[in-house]
């Protein structure tokens, strides 16, 4: 729970933010795209041309907000996985405490083992996942 938390809060505030600021620095309106799937009288651009706009602003927002996600949450991740593969039936199930073993271990290093391959699949992954969900969204009139 914790994971999921911390993580969704850092992946829809990265999502929400840099969405803001590109639709801002490509001169467009973030909420007039969003209404103008749901209101036929809000003026729109050229559908195509919108549609591809939209996808880019989609692929670099969803891959950071999964980078933003995963940069903040493997520390837990990896304490989750410390206690998945314990040998002993009787370690404490804690992840705080596996935290800190960890570090105590491994310093931050350890804290964040896996974190290239981690991010080289969060960033397409997510990208796809938003782009997908915005294109999703945009042909349901949602």
């Amino acid at each position: 729970m914790m994971r999921e938390t911390l993580g969704n809060m850092l992946f829809f505030t990265t999502y929400e933010t840099t969405r803001y600021y590109l639709f801002g620095a490509l001169g467009l309106d973030p909420n007039r795209a969003r209404a103008a799937r749901k209101d036929e009288t809000v003026p729109a651009q050229p559908m195509v041309a919108n549609t591809l706009l939209e996808a880019g602003v989609g692929i670099v927002t969803g891959g950071l907000a999964g980078v933003a996600f995963w940069s903040g949450v493997l520390p837990l991740d990896v304490a989750k996985t410390h206690i998945q593969t314990a040998r002993d039936l009787g370690t404490s199930r804690n992840p705080l405490h596996h935290l800190q073993l960890i570090y105590k271990h491994s310093g931050v290093r350890g804290l964040y083992a896996g974190i290239g391959p981690t991010l080289v699949r969060a960033f397409p992954a997510n990208a796809a996942a938003i782009v997908a969900w915005e294109l999703t969204a945009r042909m349901l009139q949602a």
